[in-house]
Formats: C-alpha cells, sequence, structure tokens
C-alpha cells in the first residue's frame, strides 16, 4: 500500500467530506482528488516521469496537497522546499537533488528566477500566479485544460515518495529519501495513536514543508478523513483566537508555536475547548504545557521528531502514565535505545548517543553515500541527541551531540552562516550561537572579528545575510570582537559567546 491508496480510499468512503478548508471556501475530498487527477496528467503531459523529482515551494494552500498528490501519482519524487528560502539556497537545492521541475508561486519565481534559470536538470518551471513568464507555465491553467488520469504508475511501497531536507553540520543541506511504507507506516501510527476520526478539524498552520506538516497535517488528515483548516501564514494573535473560538479540534505546532499562542492567547475568551495538541521538533517545558492546557482546557502530546525518521519516534502519551520532559514511548513497530560511542546499549539510567530502527527510518541521504554510512548502521539511525531512559522505559533529551540551534521550529546549523560571514570581504573570523531573547525562542547572534583595516558596522552585515541567507537564518544581534575565545583544545567556547560580552 502507498500513499496513493490512501487518498483513493478515503474520496471512496467519503467523497462529499470537507478536505480542505481556505480563505476562498472548502474543498471536498472529491473535489480535491479529481484535481490531482488532472493535475497528475497534466505534469505528464510535461514530461514529469517515474522516480523523476518534483521541487515544490508552496504555503499552506489547497495547492500544495493537489501537488503533492499528483506528483506521488506518477511514481515522482517530492521534493518540498521552505517558502522563506533566497535565490541561492533555492538554487543551490535545485541543483542538490537534480530537480526535473519545480513548481512555485510567481511572487517567489520572480527574486529567484536568475539563479533558477542556471540549474540544467531543470525542464518545467510551473507557477501559481496571475503573471507567468514566457519559459513557464501556469499551474490552473495546466490542470484546467488536462483531463483527468485515472491510470496509475506502478509505484511500489519501497519507492521513494519524498526527500525532506534538513540542515546540516557542514553547512550543506542533507535530503532524508523517505519512501511510501516510511511515511504510511509513521502517518498510521500516529493516528491510531491520536485517534484522529473523520470529524476532526486540523489547524493546519505548520507549513506543509516540514516533515511534520506532512505526516501529523497533510497525511494523517487524509488518512484518516478529517479536514485541513489551511494557514498559510503562521499569525500567534489570528491562531489564538481561532482556537479560542474553537473552530478546529486538533491544534499541531512546535514548542516555540506554542509558547507565544499561550503569551498572546491572555485577552481571548475560550469559547470551545481543544480535543487534542500536538507538539514536536524540540522539547516543550512545563510551565507552558501546563499553562496551555489550563488555558485551552485540553491536553498536549509531546512527540520526538526528526527528518531522517518520517519524522515522529516516539509520543509522550496522555493515558499511560505522561513524564513532563520525556520523550514519551517509541510508536509501536520502533526501536530506540541508548549506546556509547563503540555502540553498545548502556544501563537504565546512562547516557549516550540516542539509535532508532523501524519501519520509520530513511533509506538513506539523497546522493549523499559516506554521510548515509554514518548514520545509518544495520538498520539503526544515529540521531546524534544524547539521552538516557528510566526504568519504565521513557526517554529523555540530555544533549545535542551537535551545535544545532532551534529557532521558529527550524534547526539551524552555525557552520552555514559562519561560512557566508567569512566570505565577506571586511570579516576576518566568525562565529553564530543561539541565544534566548525571548520567552518563548531562540535568536541567532553572530559574532564577528573585523579585518584591521575595516569599519563595517552591524547595519551592514545584517544586510549582507539578508541577501543571502533565508529570514530565519540572519543573525538578530551583531556583536564585534577582537578576537573570539577559545577553549585549549583550540576549539570554540561557545557559551562564552552566548554571553553580552564584546
Amino acid at each position: 500500500m502507498t500513499l496513493i491508496n490512501v487518498i483513493e480510499n478515503t474520496v471512496e468512503k467519503y467523497p462529499e467530506a470537507c478536505a480542505l478548508q481556505h480563505s476562498g471556501g472548502i474543498i471536498t475530498y472529491k473535489v480535491l482528488y479529481d484535481a490531482i487527477l488532472r493535475l497528475a496528467n497534466g505534469l505528464q503531459n510535461l514530461g514529469l516521469g517515474r522516480s523523476e523529482r518534483a521541487a515544490v515551494m508552496l504555503p499552506n494552500i489547497p495547492h500544495f496537497a493537489m501537488v503533492y498528490h499528483a506528483i506521488m501519482r506518477l511514481g515522482a519524487v517530492v521534493v518540498p522546499f521552505n517558502t522563506m528560502l533566497k535565490g541561492r539556497e533555492i538554487a543551490a537545492l535545485l541543483d542538490e537533488c537534480e530537480a526535473r521541475t519545480f513548481i512555485t508561486l510567481q511572487t517567489i519565481y520572480k527574486d529567484c528566477s536568475t539563479y533558477v534559470n542556471l540549474i540544467r536538470s531543470l525542464r518545467n518551471v510551473i507557477l501559481l500566479g496571475e503573471e507567468t513568464p514566457k519559459n513557464a507555465v501556469n499551474l490552473t491553467r495546466l490542470m484546467a485544460k488536462s483531463t483527468p488520469l485515472f491510470d496509475v504508475a506502478p509505484v511500489d511501497e519501497s519507492d521513494i515518495a519524498v526527500v525532506n531536507y534538513t540542515a546540516g553540520e557542514t553547512g550543506r543541506p542533507k535530503g532524508a529519501e523517505l519512501a511510501h511504507s516510511n511515511l504510511l507506516s509513521n502517518t498510521s501510527a500516529c493516528a491510531e495513536i491520536f485517534n484522529i476520526e473523520p470529524n476532526d478539524v486540523l489547524y493546519a498552520a505548520l507549513p506543509f514543508f516540514t516533515p511534520m506538516g506532512q505526516t501529523l497535517l497533510l497525511n494523517q488528515a487524509i488518512l484518516s478523513g478529517a479536514a485541513l483548516n489551511l494557514v498559510p501564514k503562521f499569525d500567534p494573535s489570528e491562531t489564538a483566537k481561532h482556537i479560542c473560538q474553537g473552530k478546529s479540534t486538533v491544534f499541531i505546532g512546535t514548542p516555540s508555536m506554542f509558547k507565544i499562542v499561550l503569551y498572546v492567547a491572555a485577552g481571548y475568551e475560550v469559547e470551545k475547548p481543544l480535543r487534542l495538541c500536538i507538539c514536536g521538533n524540540g522539547q516543550l517545558d512545563e510551565d507552558t504545557i501546563k499553562g496551555f492546557e489550563k488555558r485551552f482546557a485540553t491536553h498536549i502530546l509531546e512527540c520526538y521528531t526528526a527528518a531522517e525518521t518520517s519524522p515522529v519516534i516516539a509520543v509522550n502519551k496522555w493515558r499511560s502514565g505522561r513524564r513532563i520532559g520525556s520523550l514519551g514511548h517509541p510508536l509501536p513497530g520502533v526501536e530506540m535505545k541508548i549506546v556509547d560511542e563503540r555502540s553498545r546499549e548502556l544501563h537504565i539510567g546512562a547516557t549516550g548517543e540516542i539509535i532508532v530502527k523501524g519501519p520509520n527510518v530513511m533509506k538513506g541521504y539523497l546522493n549523499r553515500p559516506t554521510l548515509t554510512s554514518l548514520v545509518l548502521h544495520d538498520g539503526w539511525f544515529y540521531t546524534g541527541d544524547l539521552g538516557k531512559m528510566d526504568i519504565n522505559g521513557f526517554f529523555y533529551l540530555v544533549d545535542r551531540l551537535y551545535d544545532r540551534i532551534m529557532k521558529g521550529g527550524f534547526t539551524i546549523y552555525p557552520y552555514e552562516i559562519e561560512t557566508l560571514l567569512k566570505c565577506h570581504p571586511d570579516v576576518s573570523d566568525a562565529a553564530v550561537v543561539g541565544i534566548q531573547e525571548t520567552p518563548y525562542d531562540q535568536e541567532l547572534k553572530a559574532c564577528i572579528v573585523l579585518k584591521s583595516s575595516s569599519n563595517i558596522s552591524t547595519e551592514q552585515i545584517a544586510a549582507y545575510c539578508l541577501e543571502h541567507l533565508a529570514l530565519y537564518k540572519v543573525p538578530k544581534v551583531v556583536r564585534f570582537y577582537k578576537e573570539l575565545p577559545r577553549q585549549d583544545d583550540g576549539q570554540l567556547n561557545r557559551e562564552e559567546l552566548k554571553r553580552e560580552i564584546k
């Protein structure tokens, strides 16, 4: 069984049920499926074929769901892109995944076309918008002029369905190859645990281009016949208002989303409680959990996630002795262990690396065999996270093995930004660290050593980053140093850099 069969089964069961709620009204499963079949035919006529990769850079609008499933219907591979990426970042990913097709908004393409048009692998650029350049195809017209494609490509559950890019420790993004079986097993296990039903409405503010957005929102809703309330751009105040009014039954987000929604919700009256909340991609502190649950008369189930695991590994379930602050227990069919540097399993309470095995673990990193061999051994995925397990089988996250920064639900590796900063002609050395600037999120701090002849300003450094990086990667704080503090072994002392010293 594949994700193609999932939507076919749901359409057969609930053809007139609401699939998508958006600013223009509602779209039933029957209408959504018809659009998918038409778009699949249009893409096939443009030459998109089995196993070829199609990059999708769209917000949470109906077209994302249509494009996502149309690509899979052809046996092709979906490669979701973060909608906040800039020209060079977009082109680098297109080149990295050897994309044959690029589907995005006309407004996004306008800003990145200079870079995108240099990608040799690209055959088609498909745009959503009123103005379409001569070298591109209009997405709306492509669907309108195409007839439904009822034939399905011979897709096996072991075939790659999606390549989800995740930040890399070396600054180069890594594309996790996920098969239909990976995504379907993870979606099915989550839908069963969370008991998602056809009468549920999932508030879809978490972007579909994220692994969580795909599995816990898009795929989980379609598998269950539930409705998705589409939110193209997350707005904390609108989210708090919507939740208080009880228009959705399930809210899924990252720790920073929960924290800021709780922070701005004080002015709204709760008219109807939320049935369920799901939090992933980081740990939520106890004060926020208790405050959110009390404010919205709900409960939060925390997930341990990674892009390489489709993405849910473990869940801190409500009715099985929840441990606030833990990662919970592994999903059914998923194994977790704590091991030392020689991959030997450690005793209860000992700290080591968390490794994972199960049907949700990726095939590998796209075109990165060496890196794949470093994280996959005998079916086990080495997460790079340090953790421990208690006597009741609850897992806990202790630390990160790498210098990851979590901001706004996104994982950022400093190396990428540091490399860019060091390319600036006025910069001699640079480091980037995460600082807790607000109660609900981290910010980036750039620590700069200038060349002796330079008098560049912090504003110029920020403008340079803004030109070349997605907005969420741009440091908010810039500090100049005579030299960067280092440890005895020559490594950067990042803890020292987090302090406000110049």
